[in-house]
């Protein structure tokens, strides 16, 4: 299981927030720069999907009520 999995999503805000700014920083090891771009970049995936399923369930919550309410 991938360490990402157990992470909220605040953490891994926080995580990539980390990768970031030793990137632009250039405060990464060259051992370690593959590393921390293929982990920002898993973050993101994983971040931009959590957004689109919560997206859905709100947009499902709102036509719920829509669906609900008296005419």
């Amino acid at each position: 299981m991938s360490e990402t999995n157990e992470m909220t999503y605040e953490q891994k805000v926080e995580k990539l927030d980390e990768i970031l700014k030793r990137l632009d920083n250039s405060e990464t090891p060259i051992d370690k720069l593959a590393e921390d771009v293929k982990l920002g970049a898993r973050l993101i995936k994983e971040l931009d999907k959590k957004l689109k399923q919560v997206e859905t369930e709100v947009r499902d919550a709102f036509k719920e009520l829509d669906d609900e309410s008296p005419a």
